[in-house]
């Protein structure tokens, strides 16, 4: 068979596809190495019985088997710890019976080819007493890869093969990780959500009214003189023998229209949109809303008070220029009270002159 070549373009964006379906890119393949360092790929296809090859591959020196089919005991390998594949053609005999001669012979792995075929084919038993037997791992290959390994990379040419297992993708290993975040996020998605509608449905209790609180509000049972005509809800005139609903801002309405809205909707009155019953919650929010709304204002007067220090800090009166004291060096007359204060006698009117002055 002959090396492996790049992968098409189409066959490079298909290889994720087949990773993330777990589907395996090959089923194996022999790495063959010559002493010059050369080496060669040929895929094959493990055998259904005896181990499975390491999941680092298994590393051993190539050697033909003798007899070629195997169908009779082998030959065996050179007496050396070194670990020795045989090479064995196909027909002749069942699968298991060649790899069962050449493990008896010694051999730690066994590569069967095809003949007059390259096409690969899943080696099976046909004796289970002797496929319970057989320990050492097997792989089918085509005829054109025996021809390369039988030319360059036997043990006599100097050269070793290794024999790699199937390439699955090891989906569990990154389906765990990927499956746990996936579930942390559904968990916090999960719990956000429930403290949504947690909050939702206070915010809706408190925006509503519950039974107990239904039944704190007075009923009226309708009769002819009454000061109600007509519900504001369903706009009908009362009749007698009604049960009325008497909220506390005086509007009364049907027990039927008006419950729903309470209970549902909104606790405050239909028309003047006043609050039934205030709650614990609701007062403390007001007085909150309160404290902080005079807190506020009290800032801005202060900031408004030093603005105007800052500003115009000479318009103030001051206590020494309110009330001047008399100035006695003047000519201006002073008051007959400060006259009198002082000690000091007040000259007595001169008396109109009617006539002509005499010289």
């Amino acid at each position: 068979m002959q090396p492996r070549h790049p992968l098409p373009a189409a066959a490079a964006l298909l290889l994720p596809v087949c990773l993330l379906w777990d589907l395996p890119v090959a089923k194996g393949y022999i790495q063959a190495v010559s002493d010059h360092n050369t080496s060669m790929e040929f895929s094959d296809l493990p055998a259904i019985f005896g181990y499975p090859l390491p999941r680092e591959g298994l590393v051993g020196l190539l050697v033909e088997a003798r007899p070629a089919n195997a169908c009779l005991p082998l030959q065996s390998p050179p007496s050396n710890s070194s670990v020795f594949i045989a090479l064995v053609r196909r027909y002749n005999c069942s699968f298991d019976v060649k790899v069962y001669h050449a493990q008896k012979a010694g051999f730690l792995g066994v590569i069967v080819y095809n003949v007059g075929s390259d096409d690969l084919l899943n080696m099976v038993w046909e004796d289970d007493q002797l496929r319970k037997h057989i320990t050492v791992p097997s792989v089918f290959t085509g005829e054109t890869a025996a021809t390369y390994l039988r030319s360059a990379f036997t043990y006599e040419r100097g050269g070793h093969v290794v024999l790699m297992p199937e390439f699955i993708f090891p989906l569990g290993y990154y389906l765990i990780p990927f499956t746990g975040v996936v579930g942390v996020v559904i968990a916090v998605m999960c719990t956000i959500l429930i403290v949504r509608c947690v909050q939702h449905r206070k915010r809706m209790r408190k925006d509503r009214l519950s039974k107990e609180q239904l039944r704190e509000i007075p009923q009226h049972k309708y009769r002819k003189g009454d000061e109600y005509d007509v519900c504001a809800i369903c706009l009908e005139d009362y009749e007698d023998g009604d049960r009325l609903r008497i909220l506390p801002c005086s509007h009364a309405y049907h027990c039927k229209c008006v419950d729903p809205w309470l209970t549902q909707t909104r606790k405050t009155c239909p028309v003047c949109k006043q609050r039934v019953v205030r709650s614990p919650e609701d007062s403390d929010s007001e007085e909150g809303e309160g404290a902080a709304h005079n807190q506020a204002a009290g800032q801005e007067e202060e900031e408004e008070e030093e603005e105007d220090s800052e500003r115009t800090p000479l318009l103030r009166p001051s206590p020494s220029t309110a009330a001047p004291p008399p100035c006695f060096g003047s000519m201006a007359p002073s008051s007959p009270r400060g006259l009198l204060a002082e000690g000091v006698e007040e000259p007595a009117p001169s008396p109109p002159s009617h006539g002509r002055l005499l010289v």
